[in-house]
């Protein structure tokens, strides 16, 4: 009985003990934590006393399983719990094992070590191998591949024991019964190749050692081993033993042939290809240099080179090339050329060199010589770097060829095209270049891509200039502008930030410039802002006013300039250096030209669609169109677009100005920006010129004659009086003069009235519209300005058969309308 406690108090805590352990690590957090429990209330806990032991369906089922029998104890379930006998739980926990470990080997077995002995047959190779093993699966079989199964087996054992071996996979297979560390031995051969290269392949397994003992019948040989990191080969009797060091892997290759003895060396053979790219600068010849050395028979430890001694070595490099020096013998200059190991084969060395000439002289070039070849060849090719003018003066030994048959890597290594190629077979040789240099142009380093011109005269004689330069800058420094003597610069904006500008001594005003962004290989652009304001007399009931826009010492592409003039003036002619918009081309007073732009209605304009964006500009310009037309300036909708922004915007840009935070110079003075809030309403009529291509001191001005309203309308009714006045004077002598023209005209009628009727059954024919429409429809398509006045004829025509037919109808109602006469 005291046996049977002690077995169920271990049973229990078997299954009670994890639940306190894991309550105590997740109170300390320490798995060494204990339960202690007083002897008198465990055995209440458990029942020890009682006749019966009641278990959970769960304690009862693990039991069961450590019992690992599939017969279950007479029980009864009720409610999850379990009740047994005290004597079937005595039975069942007398049948308990004790647990199994839970340390799984990774790995069923382990190959450590192989040892390959073998001999070369004539016709094939035998082996001996050894193999460590180590069984590392528990109750079961384990299968081992130690050889493939092309290999021949003639023994294989474990130990001393006979192994057992099975096929699959390939391999033949040894089968271990238990787990242990095991000794495998076996003999086996495997074919080789006699004939042509004597080489041996087998497979093997991966191991971490694996060593390769051979005897080769055959005295001296030489042995090539891919696999193997060390290679030992000595002579034994008639045999020549290698022993070999294998890395890890899968094959093994094994090529030998005899050795032959070695012959005396031959001195070296140096062939030699020479490719000289020859620059053509300001102020010297460079060269470019590439040594192309083919190396035969022997090593070499460096090469000599014969320089001509106006040439300067800058740089020589290549592959095992260490420090060159230079030296005179035997009255020539000498270039010794050391390489840090022996080269043999093929290799390059490159050498950069220049030689200074003065304006006027002929440079003569005559290569670089390599010493102690047996063949040098080359080529030579000449670049141009500068805007000088080369001509061959003399050459001799060697030979023109077009630029297309020079090397490949010749060309490629120039960054101007070649202008002359040549190529020779042995030196000596020489070129005579005579280089004549020619005055240099100067090209722009940066261009107004697009300029908008903004100009406000008010009528008190204020006038403000608002440019917008779109530039394009490589390395320009400054913009040059040209600006009168009193005028006020308000602000200067460059990349829309503001700058410090300057006036030089010429009176010039220098806005510093920066660099434009590359975008795809190409310069952006950048805008540059300048405000300034002028000074002048109050316009006058009638006169001109002139304008004039700044010279800048860049090319503009493109200007459009706006000009904005007093709403209370009639403005009868413009004259320009630029070219004019349609509308005051000629007289605006008798084409009806006239811009009104609101300023109120500009402002109210969000931004919205642009069928909306359309009718509120047309509203803010009076209904007249907004959009300017020229008849040589070609000017795109977006830049007329921008531009009319650029217009509305105006007022808005001063406001805009005096808000910005405006930074300070050293002496504490703002840097181009308005420093005070200014309000200039741009109401008024605004007029358009453009121009393209404008060159620096090409004139960019306006004139306009104009006159007060109220006196053109007085003008206007005084020459209606006078006109009025005339005819009245005149009269009687009107009268007599109309009695002398009054026959001709009488003459004129009779000739109109004689062809009245043919003219009317033309008109009144169905036919007319009809071709009257074709007519149009042909001249629409061809866009021929006839079309309009065609078309008018055609209304005309439809006028006329309208009213003919109406006129028929009512005719035929009427008569339907009369009463018929009775009869008598």
């Amino acid at each position: 009985m005291k046996h049977f406690r002690v077995v169920l108090l271990l049973a229990v805590a078997v299954f009670i003990r994890p639940a306190f352990v894991s309550a105590q690590e997740g109170a300390a957090g320490k798995p060494e934590s204990r339960l202690s429990v007083p002897w008198e209330e465990f055995k209440n806990l458990i029942h020890l006393d009682d006749k019966q032991v009641v278990l959970t369906l769960e304690t009862f089922q693990k039991l069961v399983e450590q019992t690992g029998t599939r017969t279950t104890p007479v029980h009864t379930l009720q409610g999850g719990i379990v009740t047994l006998t005290r004597a079937e739980f005595e039975n069942l926990v007398g049948q308990m094992k004790p647990p199994a470990s839970a340390e799984i080997p990774p790995v069923d077995h382990l190959v450590t070590r192989a040892v390959y002995s073998g001999r070369m047959g004539k016709t094939s190779a035998s082996f001996t191998a050894d193999w460590l093993v180590f069984v590392l699966k528990k109750d079961a079989f384990v299968k081992v591949p130690l050889l493939p199964q092309e290999a021949a087996l003639e023994d294989i054992r474990i130990g001393q024991e006979q192994a057992l071996v099975i096929n699959e996979n390939g391999f033949h297979q040894v089968l271990f019964r238990r787990p242990g560390e095991y000794r495998v031995s076996a003999r086996f051969s495997t074919p080789w190749v006699e004939k042509g290269p004597q080489k041996l392949d087998f497979q093997i397994i991966q191991t971490p050692v694996t060593l390769l003992d051979l005897l080769i019948p055959m005295k001296p040989v030489d042995v090539e081993i891919p696999q193997a990191r060390s290679i030992e080969t000595r002579i034994q009797g008639s045999d020549t033993r290698v022993s070999a060091v294998i890395q890890t892997g899968t094959g093994l290759s094994v090529r030998w042939r005899k050795q032959m003895p070695v012959a005396e060396k031959l001195p070296a053979r140096i062939y030699s290809e020479t490719n000289h790219l020859v620059s053509i600068d300001d102020d010297a010849l460079r060269v470019k240099t590439d040594i192309f050395l083919n190396i035969l028979h022997n090593e070499i430890s460096g090469i000599r080179l014969e320089v001509p001694g106006s040439i300067n070595i800058l740089t020589i490099t290549g592959e095992g090339v260490g420090e060159w020096q230079e030296s005179v013998l035997a009255g020539s200059r000498q270039i010794t050329i050391p390489f840090t190991y022996g080269i043999k084969g093929s290799t390059l060395v490159q050498v950069s060199a220049e030689k200074p000439f003065t304006e006027g002289m002929a440079v003569e070039f005559s290569g670089l010589r390599v010493f102690g070849t047996v063949r040098e060849t080359g080529t030579i090719g000449v670049e141009l770097n500068t805007s000088a003018e080369i001509k061959v003066s003399e050459q001799t030994g060697l030979e023109k060829i077009p630029v297309a048959r020079l090397p490949a890597t010749l060309v490629e290594r120039s960054a101007k095209p070649m202008i002359l190629g040549f190529k020779y077979l042995r030196h000596p040789y020489s070129l005579v270049l005579d280089v004549e240099k020619h005055e240099k142009i100067a090209v722009p380093m940066a261009a107004v891509h697009s300029a908008s011109a903004v100009t406000l005269f008010t009528e008190d004689g204020k006038v403000v200039h608002r440019l917008i330069y779109q530039i394009r800058n490589s390395s320009k420094q400054f913009l040059e502008v040209q600006l009168p003597e009193k005028a006020d610069v308000w602000s200067v904006f460059v990349g829309n930030e503001p700058v410090e500008s300057s006036i030089n001594d010429r009176g010039m005003l220098l806005i510093p410039l920066i660099r434009s962004r590359t975008v795809n290989n190409n310069l952006d652009t950048f805008p540059l802002e300048l405000i300034y304001c002028l000074t002048g007399s109050a316009f006058p009931s009638f006169g001109s006013r002139s304008g004039f826009l700044p010279a800048a010492d860049l090319l503009i592409s493109q200007i459009v300039w706006s000009v904005y003039l007093p709403n209370d003036y009639a403005y009868l002619h413009f004259r320009s250096t630029l070219e004019k918009e349609e509308i005051i081309r000629g007289f605006p007073l008798l084409s009806g030209g006239k811009r009104v732009f609101d300023e109120k209605e500009a402002k109210s304009m969000p931004s919205a669609s642009i069928q909306d964006r359309r009718q509120r500009l047309d509203r803010a310009y009076k209904g007249k169109d907004y959009q300017s037309q020229f008849r040589n300036v070609p000017l795109e909708e977006a830049q007329l677009e921008q531009q009319v922004d650029n217009e509305m915007g105006f007022s808005g840009r001063l406001e805009d100005l005096a808000k910005q935070e405006i930074p300070l110079s050293p002496g504490g003075y703002a840097t181009g920006v308005l420093p005070i809030q200014i309000k200039i309403p741009t109401g008024g009529q605004v007029y358009r010129f453009a121009r393209t291509l404008v060159k620096t001191g090409d004139p960019l001005t306006m004139e306009v004659i104009f006159v007060r309203q109220i006196w053109r309308k007085v003008f206007g009714w005084l020459v209606f009086i006078a006109v009025i006045g005339m005819l009245y004077k005149h009269r009687n002598r009107l009268a007599r003069g109309w009695q002398q023209v009054k026959p001709k005209w009488q003459a004129f009628f009779r000739i109109i009235s004689g062809i009245r009727n043919p003219v009317l059954k033309m008109l009144g024919s169905g036919m007319l519209p009809m071709l009257l429409f074709g007519l149009f429809l042909i001249l629409f398509l061809m866009k021929n300005r006839l079309a309009v006045p065609v078309l008018f004829f055609l209304w005309i025509s439809l006028v006329y058969h309208g009213y003919r037919f109406f006129q028929k109808r009512g005719r035929r109602k009427s008569r339907s309308r009369r009463p018929k006469p009775k009869a008598e």
